[in-house]
C-alpha cells in the first residue's frame, strides 16, 4: 500500500486569526490550482465567494472566450475550470485565514479524497 505525503505546505499568513482544516487534497490529476481546496467540483471557494462577495464565481478564473461563437473545427469553447489562486491567496491574507489539512500522510484506498477512504 502506497503512503502519500501531503503535497502542500501549511498556508500561515502573519495576521492569521483562524485556521481552516481540511482532511487531505484529492489526487493531483483533479487539481484546478496548486492550493487548498483545489478540486473544481469542491464548492468551498464558491461558498466563500457567495458569503464574502455575493458572487459564487468570484474565485474562478475569468473565461476569456465567454460570449464568442464556438468553432466546431477547434473543438468548441470550453470554459476553463480553474480557481484563481492569486485572488484566493490575497483574500486569505487580507482576512487572516490560515489553511492546512489534518493529515500529513495517508493511504488512499480509492482514487479520490473521500474521508471514508483515506
Amino acid at each position: 500500500m502506497t503512503i502519500e505525503e501531503h503535497p502542500l505546505e501549511p498556508f500561515l499568513p502573519e495576521n492569521a486569526k483562524m485556521l481552516l482544516l481540511g482532511s487531505f487534497p484529492p489526487p493531483k490529476a483533479r487539481w484546478s490550482m496548486e492550493f487548498f481546496y483545489p478540486n473544481w467540483i469542491n464548492d468551498f471557494w464558491r461558498i466563500m465567494g457567495v458569503i464574502h462577495f455575493g458572487d459564487k464565481a468570484y474565485f474562478e478564473t475569468p473565461n476569456p472566450l465567454k460570449g464568442k461563437t464556438p468553432n466546431p473545427l477547434k473543438g468548441g469553447i470550453d470554459k476553463p475550470k480553474r480557481f484563481d489562486k492569486e485572488r484566493i491567496v490575497e483574500f486569505c491574507q487580507e482576512k487572516g485565514i490560515a489553511l492546512f489539512d489534518t493529515a500529513r500522510k495517508v493511504c488512499r484506498l480509492k482514487d479520490n479524497a473521500d474521508d471514508n477512504f483515506l
